[in-house]
């Protein structure tokens, strides 16, 4: 059996190293990942990114507002930075997964040395649906973050996908590739279920990669004893 909470306490337990895609179908669940990601950056005095697509920056601040969050403090000081999403995943226009992630540890090492006692970031994915230069690239990347984050890197994500967006195809590969699910209003630990190690995920043969990690998961799971 999965297990699963209410979206709060989930957020509550995300940990520098955690890497979650958060999928949702409306956007009322996407205001509810977008409130408690922000309010928690300020208890646990966490910088934050946000990178928008669809969501312009002036429709977040609406957002933040109407929870009572002085997003323009958040702004001012630093803590909260709001960019578009092309404006980062797109280095010199092109989409190079290795590039984001240097760049990743950048904004840590960077964050860290201004005093925050972690970087969390969350992004619109929708933004690879454009078809701009390298966003084939994504599901590379998304496998790729698994192996930042084992490093012991102060920060951790939200990658957020809207279902209502995305074929069944790309949303398999995000539940190959995250150890950890949102999806709608409930934390789900994915990571004994369908989530594939990187090594494995970006083999040659992915499908007899990704085969073999199920068959590793059903054995781990057939502990119980026999049906």
């Amino acid at each position: 059996m999965c297990n699963r909470t209410s979206i709060l306490p989930a957020l509550e337990k995300m940990q520098p190293g955690d890497h979650y895609c958060g999928i949702f179908r409306s956007d009322a669940d996407q205001r509810r990942i977008t409130v408690d990601f922000v309010r928690l950056g300020i208890e646990r005095r966490e910088k934050m990114l946000y990178l928008v697509h669809l969501q312009t920056a002036e429709r977040l601040r609406a957002t933040l507002l109407e929870a009572e969050i002085d997003v323009d403090a958040l702004v001012a000081s630093g803590q909260l930075i709001v960019q578009a999403a092309k404006d980062v995943y797109l280095i010199d226009g092109v989409f190079d997964p290795r590039m984001m992630i240097e760049m990743l540890g950048r904004e840590t090492t960077r964050a860290l040395e201004a005093g925050y006692t972690a970087l969390r970031v969350t992004g619109e994915m929708s933004w690879a649906l454009d078809g701009d230069p390298g966003s084939e690239r994504l599901v590379e990347y998304e496998a790729l973050l698994n192996e930042f984050y084992a490093t012991g890197a102060r920060t951790y994500s939200i990658c957020q996908y809207d279902q209502r967006r995305f074929d069944a195809e790309l949303m398999l590969d995000m539940l190959h590739t995250h150890p950890r699910v949102l999806l709608d209003t409930e934390g789900i630990d994915n990571s004994s279920m369908y989530y594939v190690p990187p090594q494995a995920f970006l083999a040659v043969d992915r499908n007899g990669g990704i085969l073999e990690a199920r068959l590793a998961n059903l054995t781990g799971s057939a502990t119980a004893g026999p049906i």
